[in-house]
C-alpha cells in the first residue's frame, strides 16, 4: 500500500473517531492526548498511526469504519502496517 493512500485512511479515521464523542475520547484517555494536541498533530504519521491502530484494536469499530469507507478486508491493517511498519507505535 503507497504511504499517501495510508495516510488518507488515517485522516478519514480520525473524522469518524471525532464524530463519535465517546470513542474519540477512549483513544484520548489510551493515548494520553488531549484534543488541542490531537488537532495540532493532525499531520504527525505517529499520531495517525495511532488513530489506526486503535480503530484496529477494537474488532467492532475497525467493522464500522471499514464498512463506512467500503474499505476491502484487511486494507486497515496493511494501513496501519504501512505507517508503522515495526510497530513501535507509542500509543
Amino acid at each position: 500500500m503507497k504511504r499517501e493512500f495510508a495516510i488518507e485512511i488515517s485522516e478519514r479515521a480520525l473524522i469518524f473517531l471525532a464524530n463519535r464523542p465517546e470513542d474519540l475520547q477512549r483513544f484520548l484517555t489510551a493515548s494520553g492526548l488531549d484534543g488541542i494536541e490531537l488537532l495540532e498533530g493532525t499531520g504527525d504519521s505517529a499520531i495517525l498511526s495511532a488513530v489506526l491502530n486503535h480503530l484496529a484494536s477494537e474488532e467492532s469499530l475497525a467493522k464500522e469504519f471499514s464498512e463506512e469507507e467500503k474499505l476491502k478486508p484487511g486494507t486497515l491493517l496493511q494501513a496501519c502496517a504501512t505507517l508503522d511498519p515495526h510497530g513501535s507505535s507509542s500509543w
